[in-house]
């Protein structure tokens, strides 16, 4: 299937025990890129001085911690732990960098905004080829359910072409785009310029990229083997549980979504998704 690709990716390993908490700590070190505007950002932290203008950095952690708190409160979708993974698996894994905070959205009562859990825009240089990822994020206790929920929600969204329209409207008119490179930034523009009649306006593609987290038993059934031993047990059953997944995707795929869809699909097994969010949000000073 020429449209579908994927990674799959797993939390890793210290002295055989698997790294819940680093991984918490990396996600929460990932609440301000991912929350605010890059612009508010970027004018926070303009000429400061670490020393004599701490109070700014703090105020950053400050506003983006509260918003993702607002979103969990509020939202029926929001605040969940699986849009800051995808987030930034689409940022270190695909380099496709975000380009509107669908959170600082989301959470703005003058703007109702529903669809994707994020826009980002990728660039293949040797293609000339932009891409631009909408976001979708599924962490279930089953793997099935992950899969049955994303393509459902994917399959509204191509159904409803108002609301695609809408998410390319919020990337025109609300995305950070002054966070490129100046020269980066104009050909950006050029492409998703609804009214450009370049021929740049072209080469471009959506891909739909989606996360589905589930729990995972394996991490657990290898807990008494050698230490050094476990890292490499877990990525043979992995491996194994790989291929199967992979078959109900291009299953649902098939099925489901449209044959001119793009996919990205990122695979993420958790040891205890109990145990995950009430780690996450103990960081973040919230219950679960």
């Amino acid at each position: 299937m020429h449209r579908l690709t994927g990674s799959f990716h797993y939390i890793t390993f210290a002295d055989g025990v698997p790294t819940v908490e680093e991984f918490v700590e990396y996600l929460y070190d990932c609440l301000i890129p991912y929350c605010l505007p890059k612009s508010k950002i970027r004018d926070a932290l303009r000429g400061i001085d670490p020393i004599l203008d701490y109070h700014r950095i703090v105020r950053l952690g400050d506003d983006a911690k509260s918003l993702f708190i607002k979103a969990k409160n509020q939202l029926e979708s929001g605040g969940e732990p699986g849009e800051l993974i995808l987030y930034a698996l689409l940022e270190w894994v695909l380099k496709a960098p975000r380009l509107v905070s669908k959170m600082y959205l989301k959470t703005n009562n003058n703007m109702p905004v529903h669809g994707t859990d994020g826009i980002h825009l990728g660039y293949d240089e040797s293609k000339d080829m932009l891409t631009i990822y909408f976001g979708e994020s599924k962490i279930y206790q089953s793997f099935s359910s992950a899969a049955d929920a994303a393509f459902t929600s994917m399959a509204e969204l191509l159904a409803n072409k108002g609301q695609i329209s809408r998410e390319i409207e919020i990337l025109n008119n609300l995305s950070d785009l002054n966070s490129l490179e100046p020269a980066f930034r104009a050909k950006i523009a050029e492409y998703i310029n609804p009214y450009s009649t370049s021929q740049l306006t072209l080469k471009k593609r959506i891909v739909h990229a989606c996360l589905l987290g589930f729990e995972y038993a394996a991490y657990n059934r290898i807990l008494a083997l050698e230490p050094d031993k476990i890292a490499s047990a877990f990525e043979e059953k992995y491996k194994k549980r790989i291929g199967s997944a992979c078959r109900v995707i291009e299953r649902h795929y098939g099925k489901r979504l449209p044959v001119t869809t793009n996919l990205h699909l990122f695979l993420l097994p958790f040891p205890s998704l109990k145990i995950f969010r009430a780690a996450f949000y103990e960081k973040l000073g919230v219950t679960a």
